[in-house]
C-alpha cells in the first residue's frame, strides 16, 4: 500500500449535506484530478488525499471557489498541514495571576 504524505491532504468545505464519497469522487474526476482517498464527513466537508503535492495544488487551483450544487467550495490544505503556534491558554494566565497574589484585581471583588 502506498503511503500518502499529510502535505497532500486537502480540506474540502461547503459541500452539500447530502454529498457522499461517490459524488465527491465524481467531482474530482470531472476536473481530471486524480485522488488517492476520500473521507466525507457529516456536516458538508471532506478530506481528500492526493498522490503528490502537484495534484493537490492543481485541485486547489481548479476547485477553490468552484460552484458545486450552487455552493462555492472551500479547498485548502488540511489543518494537519498548518503549523501550530503554542499560545498560552487563558486558564493558565489566570492561574499565574492568582499565584502572584494580586487579589484586588479579581473580577467582582472576590477574595
Amino acid at each position: 500500500m502506498k503511503s500518502v504524505s499529510a502535505m497532500n491532504k486537502l480540506y474540502i468545505g461547503n459541500l452539500p449535506i447530502e454529498a457522499d464519497e461517490a459524488a465527491v469522487r465524481q467531482l474530482f474526476a470531472e476536473q481530471n484530478l486524480t485522488v488517492a482517498d476520500i473521507s466525507v464527513k457529516r456536516g458538508g466537508y471532506a478530506f481528500v488525499d492526493f498522490p503528490d503535492q502537484s495534484a493537490a495544488d492543481r485541485a486547489i487551483d481548479k476547485l477553490h471557489g468552484y460552484s458545486y450544487c450552487g455552493l462555492p467550495l472551500i479547498v485548502e490544505p488540511s489543518v494537519a498541514n498548518k503549523k501550530i503556534v503554542n499560545v498560552p491558554s487563558l486558564q493558565s494566565a489566570s492561574t499565574t495571576q492568582l499565584k502572584e497574589g494580586n487579589n484586588d484585581s479579581l473580577p467582582g471583588g472576590w477574595r
